[in-house]
């Protein structure tokens, strides 16, 4: 009795399989899928196949990677707008109130691990 196989697995959108250089997906095999750099795996990280031949579902997805909110830095104004998603890539400026000088880079990077570049400007004086 032939063994069903599955076909090539699944290809999710911003991330890819480990198994590019296999052949055959025989049932009881998995694949393991990691996403793109700004990208974040939701769901299971695997997906098998069935003995039917097909691969378990639901399949993983890749979804964009989101930052924090900019820190509040004391006695600076940030230059977004509220409510605004801070997506990989996203960079956002600071400067300072009135009597107050910028030491240090005024932006601030939001990266592909989803934290806010460093290290923060401040503003000193007053």
């Amino acid at each position: 009795l032939a063994v069903p196989l599955c076909p090539t697995p699944p290809s999710i959108r911003n991330g890819q399989h480990d198994s590019k250089d296999v052949k055959e997906f025989i049932p009881g095999m998995s694949v393991k899928y990691r996403c793109e750099p700004g990208y974040v795996l939701t769901g299971k990280t695997t997906v098998s196949c069935l003995p039917s031949g097909s691969w378990s579902i639901p399949y993983p997805r890749c979804e964009v990677l989101l930052c924090p909110p900019p820190p509040v830095i004391a006695h600076a104004t940030l230059d977004a707008e509220p409510g605004t998603n801070f997506t990989s890539g996203t960079s956002v400026s600071y400067s300072c109130q009135p009597g107050f000088s910028l030491l240090g880079d005024p932006s601030v990077l939001c990266t592909a691990w989803g934290n806010w570049s460093l290290p923060y400007p401040r503003c000193a004086g007053g």
